[in-house]
């Protein structure tokens, strides 16, 4: 009997090891549903605290997350460093921020711990008129800094963000095609080119157009008017000419608007880029792969 009850436990055991190995190893990598909000921002699921919250998905921030103060309030055990941060936003409005650690909040089954944050300023630039009655919405954003030194596919197409550890390679991504990004003040940068010159432009999940800063577009370019309302004294224009990334030539839509000088590079690429590439980033090397849509390709 003393045999059989031994036998009896070390078999529970070994069950037990056994489940959270397998949980372990499928929390390495996660899909996570995009769901985008009224803007066509994407944002997704949060766990702080046991509760859900949907944060944008922010990849022109370089912070882990930015959280409002009464959000930050209700979180237990996080820790103000004593440290501050200004940003600037593309209209030149500068803001400061005290900063914060949230010891631990997840995505599905995979953590995330010791995330670096920010208090929550509306920095937003809305350009043109604001439509009649809209408030100010302060919700969690989450930025480059939140996946650390993992690696991710911003999939807009099939509305999923897929994350990885750095020890758990991506199956859906040839690593040959992944080629070396600029990671600047502003953002990550990669080089677009059209027949006429190089631009260097940074990802922003967080703009929902593409932008071009009005005083960096080579002279010789192509520009079509429009009718948009961006403001006293700017006049409309977009830039439409054929242009490649990474080996891919497709048409943008940039908006010409007059950025902050204090912006160095030549302007943003935001939800209209997205909607026609898949785009996988791997932190931890500065490493980028682009691949066109099904829908998009030419």
């Amino acid at each position: 009997m003393k045999f059989s009850t031994l036998l009896i436990v070390v078999f529970c055991g070994l069950l037990f090891s056994t489940s959270v190995y397998s949980t372990e190893k499928q929390c390495e990598q996660i899909e996570a549903p995009i769901v985008f909000d009224q803007y066509g921002l994407p944002t997704l699921e949060l766990i702080i605290n046991g509760e859900s919250n949907f944060a944008l998905i922010d990849l022109g921030s370089r912070a882990g997350i930015h959280l409002p103060v009464s959000t930050i309030s209700s979180i237990s055990n996080v820790k103000y460093t004593g440290e501050t941060s200004n940003t600037t936003n593309i209209s030149g409005e500068v803001f400061t921020s005290k900063e914060f650690v949230v010891p631990m909040m997840a995505i599905g089954c995979m953590k995330f711990e010791n995330i670096i944050g920010y208090e929550l300023n509306p920095w937003a630039a809305s350009i043109g008129d604001k439509p009649e009655g809209e408030e100010e919405n302060l919700q969690l954003v989450i930025g480059q800094g939140f996946f650390g030194d993992k690696q991710i596919v911003i999939d807009y197409l099939n509305k999923k963000l897929t994350v990885s550890n750095k020890n758990s390679a991506l199956e859906s991504t040839d690593n040959s095609k992944f080629k070396p990004y600029e990671l600047s003040d502003e953002g990550i940068t990669i080089q677009m080119s059209s027949s006429l010159a190089d631009y260097q432009m940074v990802l922003d999940t967080g703009a929902s157009s593409s932008i071009f800063s009005l005083n960096k577009v080579d002279n010789n370019e192509p520009l079509t008017e429009c009718n948009y309302d961006l403001g006293p004294d700017v006049q409309c224009k977009i830039f439409t000419s054929e242009v490649n990334i990474a080996g891919f030539s497709f048409v943008p839509n940039l908006l010409l608007y007059p950025i902050d000088p204090r912006f160095t590079k030549d302007g943003l690429l935001g939800s209209d880029f997205f909607n026609k590439f898949t785009v996988a980033l791997d932190f931890s090397n500065n490493r980028i792969a682009i691949s066109p849509n099904e829908s998009s390709k030419l």
